[in-house]
């Protein structure tokens, strides 16, 4: 009891120093480790413990699911890196040791869900947290304000996306566009239909060939509408080509 009393008070030293609760329960529990392996010097006594299991998924399903909709997106163009925390990142720049320790504190056990990085340079371009109903809640909703702030005095851009059932890939692209500053690539137009020019004369002797299909064309006569009576090119390929050229008699 006395012993809990005092790493007790140690734990309140260490928070009031500006150390984060988890942080003085590291520097605890290394004590209590170093003072338990000074007090067995016997190398026969038992072998430390190691109650560790390797995790069945690396990332949860909904953030499996983001990952392929994101590696899609972005193709050979970016790697993207899952789970980072933010001192791999970030780093403190304060010449008072206590203010180093203080904020270096601020962002330890801090990740962001995927930092996609130039696959050349490995530089972080921009990050992407990905939201669920956890970030509605008021010290989630905390969290996220001064990891926002961080980023932006890191001058990193950080993107938060709603988890969603699926990702429309042209939202998505638009979406990343949109931060980074980049407009985002006009969608293909498809191009349009050819129409055939006519020429100026084409005489019942000079049998056209057609510019569409490269067929022949046959003289036809129009049997109904504002041109019945008048005679026209039309492709021997007809209905699947329905290329028509105007007709002038060499006598006309």
């Amino acid at each position: 009891m006395e012993s809990e009393k005092k790493f007790g008070l140690l734990r309140q030293i260490l928070r009031t120093i500006g150390l984060s609760r988890d942080a003085a329960d590291d520097v605890v529990n290394w004590i209590v480790d170093t003072l338990a392996g000074e007090s067995e010097k016997d190398e026969s006594g038992p072998s430390p413990e190691f109650p560790y299991h390797l995790r069945p998924h690396f990332l949860s399903a909904a953030e499996s699911k983001f990952y392929d909709a994101l590696r899609t997106c972005v193709g050979n163009h970016t790697t993207i890196q899952c789970k980072v925390g933010l001192r791999d990142l970030f780093e403190v720049k304060a010449e008072d040791q206590s203010r180093y320790r203080i904020y270096t504190n601020k962002i330890d056990r801090k990740h962001v869900d995927f930092v996609c990085c130039d696959p050349v340079t490995m530089r972080p371009l921009y990050a992407i947290e990905l939201d669920d109903r956890s970030h509605q809640r008021a010290d989630r909703q905390a969290r996220d304000i001064f990891v926002d702030g961080v980023f932006k005095a890191g001058r990193l851009p950080l993107i938060h996306i709603p988890v969603k059932a699926s990702y429309n890939q042209a939202e998505l692209k638009a979406q990343l566009a949109t931060v980074l500053g980049v407009p985002p690539s006009p969608q293909p137009v498809p191009p349009a239909p050819s129409i055939p020019v006519a020429p100026s004369i084409v005489t019942q002797d000079t049998e056209p060939i057609c510019p569409k299909c490269g067929g022949k064309m046959v003289l036809r006569t129009a049997k109904s509408g504002a041109n019945a009576g008048n005679q026209f090119w039309g492709c021997a390929g007809y209905p699947q080509c329905k290329t028509m050229l105007t007709y002038k008699s060499v006598r006309a």
